[in-house]
């Protein structure tokens, strides 16, 4: 974030204000409250001008300093970790100064300067919400980067991991799933993984790789599959299924968006990570025939894996304006039920509500686990997942995927997102763990 100095603007502290807004909404306990974005939660005649970020401190002054306000900046510091903000009063008599000189400065010399009255709201209200982000997310959550995707091409290193995924026919009717698992295991040992091919007969291999941790405590547990849904009426496919193509800032081809653009995006992000918990991954090749193999081995496999967090082969984001639909829950006593998101969890959950608010993103969170009625019997990750495991669902897809049916894609800017998704991952892994 802008850090004030002798040469810093009125705006500088105005910049802060807002995203001090967009932290108070996203910390909201409510959960339908923290859905909404954060601009609609002000009064309406302020919404635009906030979503533009160019309200004045007269406009700001209210918005921190009404009583219910203040309540909601209250329980927002307390959420995140920072020392309470100065009474109610105070801050009233500090924006009122600030204004006051912003008004004589104007009318004197005709700058926008920053003054010792700016400074003292930036200090009282901004630099402490920065710091205890920082001490537990990671830096960078206070900055504004409502741009940084806004039409952004894909990424070239997921490109050519995609293009190399996808020609192997990995279909139901396919012939190349053992080729495609051995140059998985491949690549997942040139990063640093411990790879098992689990295989039988008349099925698809298993891919089970670990890594051990990177400077990061606790462990992860993915999932995925690297086999694809048959090809139904090419001829009405506006790309050729079986290629990758770039076309309006979407990647288009069978299968990019279940499940080989999201497996590609994560050996990306994964390899863009100095740091990490303990990996383990888990990849299997029959997904869109049943499953077979993998429910007769997933019970086996991974009733004795006790992660900091199971995260599932992707997420989506709603193609209209880019919300974030944050799939995460806890196990409950039976097979893939769903009970409230713990403590932790929800720390995490707000995180990735404040890195969403940082690219001017929304998000909506929901109780349950990715939508799998398609699949036969069952998705055999989440029946298989131990009564108390925390999940969460997060990917690359949007709503517009279509996956199963004609002209499969995902949007091109989703992968930057999701390879900071992954980084405020590993380091909340990092601090649940040290915490357990």
């Amino acid at each position: 974030m802008s850090r004030i100095s002798m040469f810093s603007s009125s705006q500088d502290l105005r910049d802060g204000l807002h995203r001090c807004l967009a932290i108070v909404q996203a910390a909201s306990p409510e959960r339908t409250e923290a859905d909404r974005p954060w601009w609609m939660a002000l009064p309406e005649g302020s919404r635009e001008a906030a979503r533009a970020r160019t309200l004045g401190l007269d406009a700001l002054a209210p918005l921190f300093t009404t009583p219910e306000r203040y309540a909601r900046l209250e329980a927002a510091f307390e959420r995140v970790g920072a020392p309470p903000p100065p009474a109610r009063e105070p801050l009233e008599h500090s924006f009122a100064d600030a204004i006051l000189s912003g008004r004589a400065l104007r009318a004197h010399a005709g700058r926008d300067v920053y003054g010792a009255s700016n400074k003292r709201l930036w200090d009282a209200l901004v630099r402490p919400l920065e710091a205890a982000l920082d001490a537990f997310y990671g830096p960078g959550l206070m900055e504004w980067s409502p741009d940084a995707l806004r039409g952004s091409s894909a990424e070239r290193a997921v490109v050519r991991i995609l293009e190399r995924l996808m020609a192997f026919d990995t279909r139901p009717e396919g012939g190349d799933h053992d080729a495609c698992a051995r140059w998985l295991a491949e690549l997942l040992e040139t990063r640093g993984f411990a790879v098992e091919l689990i295989e039988a007969a008349g099925f698809a291999p298993i891919v089970v790789a670990s890594r051990a941790p990177r400077g990061l405590a606790g462990e992860v547990v993915l999932y995925g599959h690297y086999d694809v849904s048959p090809i139904d009426r090419p001829e009405a496919w506006r790309h050729p299924p079986r290629t990758l193509t770039e076309a309006e800032g979407r990647l288009w081809g069978r299968g990019v968006a279940d499940n080989l653009g999201p497996l590609a995006t994560r050996l990306w992000a994964i390899d863009a990570h100095d740091e990490a918990p303990a990996l383990r991954w888990i990849i299997q090749g029959e997904e869109e025939r049943g499953s077979p193999f993998a429910h007769r081995i997933f019970p086996e496999l991974l009733k004795e894996m006790r992660p900091t967090l199971w995260l599932e082969e992707t997420g989506y984001h709603d193609h209209a304006d880019g919300t974030l639909r944050l799939l995460a829950r806890t196990i409950g006593a039976t097979p893939d039920s769903s009970e409230a998101p713990d403590e932790p969890l929800n720390r995490l959950l707000l995180g990735l509500r404040l890195l969403m608010g940082r690219h001017g993103l929304a998000t909506r969170e929901e109780q349950r686990g990715l939508n799998k009625d398609v699949v036969e019997g069952g998705c055999p990750f989440n029946r298989s997942l131990p009564p108390g495991a925390r999940y969460i669902a997060l990917g690359v897809n949007d709503s517009r995927a279509r996956i199963h049916t004609v002209d499969e894609s995902i949007p091109a800017w989703t992968a930057a997102l999701h390879r900071d998704e992954l980084r405020m991952i590993f380091r909340w892994v990092h601090q649940a763990a040290g915490q357990a």
